[in-house]
């Protein structure tokens, strides 16, 4: 069976509470006080079925000072109800009530007059000429138009069948396309259950049991009971008046504006930017900074308005009825996705100012200097899914994005967001980096022009294009990126035979296994037979770089080349030896085996001054050919 939200709109006193009333049977105005007074003071609800289709309606005040409250209960609706007094005819509210439903964007409905029993037919055509007037060029335009009485039922039936139309013409929401999000407009705690809250179910769906973050403090809660209209269900679905009964949380705790998400499918977010339509005939045009009241779901949040430069467009102020990207500072994060609808208001004097599309939740502040760029604009603006999540990769650089990250900046399940990473590398735009982190193939042209400026660098400083560490390579080409992204750039950058890794060293493209250049290979290899004939008596660097008629500063380098490979060994700070004199050394040392050594003993079977000795004797105490005894040793 079809399920339809329905949302009166219109000015106080215009019958619209009477006349949902009339629809379904049940008083929207629960309240006391709404009553006693005959007035509508906070959000209605009741539902009735017909033809096939269960109609949900929320009943919204009329009074200027709950157009907040009204903006609530308009949020999601798919069919609205506009409402017209036939003995009062256009009001103020009934002119600010349609500009929000235009902004919400809602695609259809109905207009009434109401009251028609009060007046004659010719007072009756005025009134509906006025209603037509006012809807001209707006989604209302086309819409049916039914004179009703709530107290004779008079047009009643034509009221429903005008109702059925517009249902079945009306875009539904699909439970799959996103993950589950209700925003709370009721709380209270219901006896033998506990904490209750309630709200249109405006994406996935919810069964008991689920586990739900409450938004935005993050608090996870269970449902334990599940209701549509006052009947339990196994699952509610997307577009349907929900009650959820929640474990976990004091009714306290609950209040309209908050927000139950699956789990890791939003983030509550603070700066927002959006696509922002200002409204005509307002006392001042946008400044930048104004102060704002945002409103989106049930949320209502102070913020404050920062105009966006748009190419060579410099912000500055928006004119009346004009369109532009904006950002908006809210001083409560909200959880707001990509998508979503919201409405602007001014706090003194209130009033509706404009309202639009949330763009993206995840965005920087955009700095004058900075200003977005029109095909980025252009592409936020649109629907192609999979081209937003192409700009979002490439904005990201070489930091990427986690699967889940885009997802949620998407406002899409993380299974649709890997689809569209996946269809991006197969066109050759984007990659995973790792399992779960995708980037934009362009990073990689970054992440290379990085590593060959860093070797480009030690050759400009005289060191030939050797092997450097791991560590010392990622804090030059991957200095503000977590280690685990660096890490996998370096695995990256190896498969594609751009960098030669090896163990902890890394060299550039063309390194041989030596890890010098091929030209350098040369110079290392004589560099590594002087030491060795050297014995202890280390060659100068100045000296091997006549001989070999290269400069000292790549003598230095190669020969600290030959250390990290062990080609070479450092004794103390100022003494280095061969490897293979050290392991003559050890050969000799080892036929005393077991003997107890005085440092005379060692120098006379070694053959070294005190120089070399003492610094010669601590390296094989390190590595434990010898152990040290007071003033003699003993051989291991």
């Amino acid at each position: 069976m079809a399920r339809v939200l329905v949302g009166t709109a219109g000015h106080i006193d215009h019958g619209k509470s009477a006349l949902v009333k009339a629809l379904t049977g049940t008083d929207p105005d629960r309240l006391p006080e709404e009553k006693a007074r005959g007035i509508t003071i906070d959000l209605g609800f009741a539902h009735a079925e017909w033809g096939g289709t269960v109609f949900s309606f929320v009943d919204v005040p009329g009074h200027e000072k709950f157009v907040r409250t009204m903006v609530a209960g308009a949020a999601g609706i798919d069919v609205a109800l506009l409402v017209v007094a036939s003995d009062d005819s256009v009001m103020p509210q009934t002119r600010e009530h349609l500009a929000i439903l235009t902004l919400l964007d809602v695609k259809c409905g109905v207009l009434v007059r109401t009251k028609a029993d009060l007046v004659d037919e010719e007072t009756g055509a005025v009134v509906e000429a006025e209603m037509r007037e006012l809807v001209s060029e707006t989604f209302l335009e086309d819409a049916p138009l039914v004179a009703v009485s709530a107290v004779t039922g008079l047009g009643l039936a034509g009221l429903k069948a005008a109702l059925s139309a517009a249902a079945a013409g009306a875009v539904l929401r699909d439970p799959a396309a996103r993950p589950a999000r209700l925003w709370v407009d009721r709380a209270f705690s219901m006896k033998g259950f506990g904490p209750v809250v309630t709200g249109t179910l405006d994406s996935g769906r919810v069964r008991p049991e689920d586990r739900l973050l409450l938004l935005p403090e993050g608090r996870e809660l269970r449902v334990r009971r599940v209701e549509v209209h006052g009947e339990e269900r196994p699952v509610a679905e997307a577009g349907e008046r929900t009650s959820l009964n929640l474990a976990g949380i004091e009714t306290a705790d609950l209040a309209r504006g908050m927000c139950l998400v699956a789990p890791g499918s939003l983030e509550p977010a603070t700066l927002l930017t959006v696509d922002l339509t200002s409204l005509g005939g307002l006392e001042a045009p946008f400044e930048d900074g104004l102060a704002v009241r945002f409103h989106t779901g049930t949320a209502d949040v102070p913020a404050k308005l920062h105009l966006v430069a748009e190419g060579d467009t410099a912000p500055g102020t928006m004119e009346q009825g004009s369109r532009a990207v904006a950002q908006l500072s809210c001083r409560e994060p909200v959880a707001a996705r990509r998508g979503d609808r919201f409405v602007l208001r001014r706090p003194s004097p209130q009033e509706t100012i404009g309202g639009g599309r949330v763009l993206d939740t995840a965005r920087p502040r955009v700095r004058r200097r900075a200003p977005l760029r029109a095909t980025s604009v252009a592409v936020l603006r649109g629907d192609d899914e999979r081209a937003v999540a192409a700009l979002f990769l490439s904005e990201a650089g070489p930091a990427g994005l986690e699967v889940q990250a885009l997802a949620q900046r998407l406002g899409i399940h993380v299974e649709a967001a890997a689809a569209h990473v996946d269809a991006l590398a197969a066109a050759g735009s984007a990659m995973r980096l790792s399992p779960t982190l995708a980037v934009a193939a362009a990073a990689s042209v970054e992440m290379i022009t990085r590593a060959d400026a860093f070797f480009a660098e030690r050759r400009k400083a005289g060191v030939p294009t050797l092997f450097a560490g791991r560590r010392e390579l990622l804090g030059k080409i991957a200095r503000e990126l977590p280690e685990a992204t660096g890490e996998a750039w370096l695995a990256m950058l190896a498969a594609a035979k751009r960098l030669v890794v090896s163990g902890d060293q890394a060299g550039p493209a063309g390194s041989a296994a030596s890890g010098v250049a091929d030209e350098a290979g040369g110079f290392a290899q004589r560099i590594e037979e002087a030491w060795r004939e050297a014995g202890f008596e280390a060659p100068r660097n100045l000296d091997l770089a006549k001989a070999l008629g290269t400069k000292p500063q790549v003598v230095a380098g190669l020969v600290q080349h030959l250390l990290k490979t062990g080609a070479l060994v450092r004794l103390s700070p100022e003494i280095i030896a061969h490897a293979a004199v050290l392991a003559e050394v050890d050969a000799k040392v080892a036929t005393r085996k077991g003997e107890t050594m005085s440092v005379g003993d060692f120098r006379d079977l070694l053959g070294l001054s005190r120089k070399y000795l003492i610094p010669l004797l601590e390296y094989l105490d390190r590595r434990r050919r010898t152990r040290r005894v007071g003033d003699v040793r003993v051989v291991e």
